[in-house]
């Protein structure tokens, strides 16, 4: 939401110190810090969690920040969620821009036009973003599409099928700042069945088949089969089983 609840209608703020619960409505501003638990479905313009939340319901809110733990058993849709903790939702996801620096796992597909992961993402259904930028790790158990794709492994991650305009998948630096809080596996492994891209540059891959006009095959990699239009090279340490120009 670009502009306050109350811009439109005259609504209260909740606020929750301590340990406490309510029923979920229409409110402008939502803060918890301590423990706050909300029985329904909850509506607001922003929604700061120092602590634990637990919804029992879906979420619609133009900002929300959680810094601790987060639990839905609904769906959300926001503007934008920033996670500094723990975050699981029971229900699909929709966003306009997502930052993860810790943990987000969700029940139903995922959506959101910028999504910027340093942490740990689990999803049950698709992720669709139109920029997809994950520095940690990511469990995608249906499509992960996105328009740019930019993964540095920090540990094993793993999806369906993976479709962009661009896909680079890269090994993570042991010297990276982010390596103080997850330490990452120099083994560690993108798996696929089927990848598909204009631009794909891969390091650290398994996957059946790889599909692209331009392909880039980078050491730690055994691909099945490799169809492209435009380019093919295979780096040293990488294995390919068939290449096959269409």
């Amino acid at each position: 939401m670009a502009t306050s609840i109350n811009d439109k209608l005259k609504v209260k703020n909740l606020l929750i110190t301590g340990s406490s619960s309510t029923t979920g409505g229409l409110y402008d501003r939502v803060s918890i810090v301590g423990e706050g638990a909300i029985d329904g479905d909850l509506e607001c313009a922003r929604l700061k969690c120092i602590g634990t939340m637990d919804i029992e319901g879906s979420l619609k809110s133009g900002a929300v920040n959680v810094v601790g733990t987060c639990t839905l058993s609904g769906n959300l849709d926001a503007d934008s969620m920033k996670v500094s903790g723990t975050a699981a939702i029971g229900g699909a996801v929709r966003l306009k821009e997502l930052r993860c620096s810790g943990t987000i796992e969700t029940a139903g597909n995922l959506f959101s036009e910028q999504l910027l992961l340093k942490g740990e993402m689990k999803t049950d259904g698709d992720c669709e973003a139109e920029v997809f930028n994950a520095h940690g790790m990511f469990h995608i158990g249906g499509l992960l599409n996105a328009g740019t794709l930019d993964i540095k492994l920090h540990g094993d991650c793993k999806a369906r099928e993976i479709g962009g305009e661009r896909i680079r998948v890269t090994r993570v630096s042991t010297f990276n700042p982010f390596s103080f809080f997850f330490k990452p596996s120099p083994q560690a492994l993108l798996t696929a069945d089927v990848i598909e891209g204009d631009h794909v540059h891969l390091m650290n891959t398994q996957a059946n088949v790889v599909r692209g006009n331009h392909v880039i095959i980078g050491s730690g990699c055994e691909i099945g089969l490799i169809e492209y239009k435009g380019h093919f090279e295979q780096q040293k340490g990488a294995v390919v089983h068939e290449n096959r120009k269409v």
